[in-house]
C-alpha cells in the first residue's frame, strides 16, 4: 500500500513513531509543508494524494 504523510509542522517524536509503525510493510512518502511555507508545491501535493492508496494529514 502507498501510504502519503503530509506535515503542517515538523513532527515530534511521538508523530514519528507512530509513522514509523504504519510504514512497515508499505511503500511511503512525505510532504512537508512546514519546509515550504508560502512555496509549498501543490500541484505537486495533489499529484501525490492521487498516487497514494492513503494520505494521512498530521496537523
Amino acid at each position: 500500500m502507498k501510504i502519503l504523510h503530509v506535515y503542517r509542522n515538523e513532527p515530534t517524536d511521538e508523530v514519528k513513531k507512530l509513522v514509523e509503525i504504519l510504514n512497515e510493510g508499505n511503500e511511503a512518502q512525505e510532504f512537508k509543508l512546514y519546509e515550504a511555507k508560502e512555496d509549498a508545491d501543490y500541484d505537486k501535493l495533489i499529484q501525490l494524494i492521487f498516487e497514494a492508496d492513503k494520505t494521512i494529514s498530521w496537523w
